[in-house]
């Protein structure tokens, strides 16, 4: 895609809906444009566009909400001027140009104020935003022509409740799934909820209204991306100034808003020397002062694991396997001493987990004779530490009611010695 320059202060913002199948992002993106026709047709100036993504050769959804349009385009009204449907692919990988050309378009247009972008519901925020951020090889990116005004996550307060439960049994039952095969629904609600600047938890309604359904389900999004701005909703129905008053998307902050990140990022900068210490260093988080009245009333906390020495690769798998009481989330690099060249990366949902190589130690890429000590990122030079380099074992454990001690024991019981 080329892009061509315009004034920084005329792209028009664009926010992006995410979330899983269900949550209501259809019904929200109604509401809003809805909201829009009446503008116009009470002599107001909002002009919006509209962009529907679905993976299936047929878009539903897209289909519903062009007809709304059309319908009120009839009736004299100015907004959602124009909707796209973008079918038979996932915006966020496989349609990632085609959106970057939908929105290119409408922004040279010049006619509209506002952009809104319905993903499918299997999307991934983090590709989105990448596609803003990304440069062409004519050193351009989309952000040149609109702005991300925020990344925002719809949620099914009914539906997260039950996957999280569901999540929760499989990791009691010890059920397991390695590699990087199918992922558990629970696993995909956690990334859209973690790379969010905004999350809607919808279809509060549909709750027990003696429960307390809605306040774990904030607690929830709260323990796993303490940056998001939470708000609560009922069928989707939401001002469109909530949205259109703000820029809430920041690159470095929103994509590293998820609680891991930040607990990893937190460990890398707390100023300790990265070889001290013993073998198994657990770091308990302090990050996040907000975050304690939802500690003390839904025993939501992390903590960051570190060792240097080696795992031993069955002993992890199979710990791992048999499912670490309270966990929910589990993100973190690893290394083996079976492999000792490769990074390994580990990422834990309820029950389930998968298992990555991300990349070769630079302490390896040494050895190989294929970068020199003087090659060494001030970043990899702050995590060295002889005998092993840069290796080193960071797994962040977030879940409700950890027992620190007793996970960091477990973990430490798979070190080679």
């Amino acid at each position: 895609m080329e892009f061509m320059e315009i004034p920084l202060d005329s792209r028009p913002p664009v926010t992006v809906f995410c979330g899983f199948l269900g949550a209501g992002k259809t019904t929200l993106l109604r509401h809003l444009l809805g909201q829009a026709a009446l503008a116009g047709l009470e002599g107001g100036a909002a002009r919006w566009a509209a962009v529907v993504n679905d993976v299936a050769a047929v878009n539903i959804d897209g289909a519903v909400v062009g007809t709304e349009a059309a319908e009120r385009r009839a009736l004299g009204a100015a907004g959602a001027d124009e909707v796209i449907e973008l079918g038979n692919g996932c915006v966020c990988c496989s349609g990632a140009d085609d959106l970057g050309e939908a929105i290119a378009r409408l922004a040279a247009s010049g006619r509209y104020e506002h952009i809104w972008i319905e993903t499918s519901g299997v999307a991934d925020p983090r590709g989105v935003a990448t596609l803003f951020t990304r440069k062409n090889p004519f050193g351009k990116a989309l952000a040149d022509r609109a702005r991300l005004a925020a990344l925002v996550t719809v949620i099914d307060v009914v539906a997260l409740a039950a996957e999280a439960e569901r999540a929760a049994g499989a990791a009691e039952r010890g059920r397991n799934v390695v590699g990087s095969g199918q992922r558990p629904v629970f696993e995909l609600m956690q990334e859209q909820i973690e790379c969010a600047d905004v999350v809607v938890l919808n279809q509060c309604d549909r709750t027990d209204p003696t429960g307390d359904e809605v306040a774990r389900a904030e607690a929830l999004v709260t323990g796993l991306n303490p940056r998001a701005e939470v708000v609560r909703t009922e069928r989707g129905q939401l001002a469109a100034e909530f949205f259109t008053g703000r820029i809430r998307f920041e690159s470095g902050a929103t994509l590293g808003a998820a609680r891991w990140v930040r607990e990893l990022n937190r460990v890398a900068t707390s100023g300790r020397g990265p070889g001290a210490g013993p073998a198994g260093l657990a770091a308990k988080s302090t990050a996040g002062g907000g975050l304690a009245r939802h500690e003390v009333k839904y025993g939501i906390t992390s903590f960051v694991y570190r060792a240097r020495r080696g795992f031993d690769a069955k002993r992890l798998r199979a710990l791992f396997a048999g499912g670490l009481p309270a966990v929910l989330r589990a993100k973190g690099f690893f290394w083996t001493t079976e492999s000792p060249d490769e990074m390994g990366f580990v990422s834990l949902a309820g029950g389930v987990v998968r298992w990555e190589t991300l990349s070769v130690w630079w302490a390896a890429r040494i050895t190989m004779g294929r970068a020199t000590l003087a090659d060494r990122p001030a970043s990899v030079v702050e995590n060295w530490a002889e005998p092993h380099g840069d290796r080193r074992q960071e797994i962040v454990l977030i879940g409700v009611g950890l027992e620190e001690a007793a996970l960091t024991a477990a973990l430490d019981a798979c070190l080679v010695a």
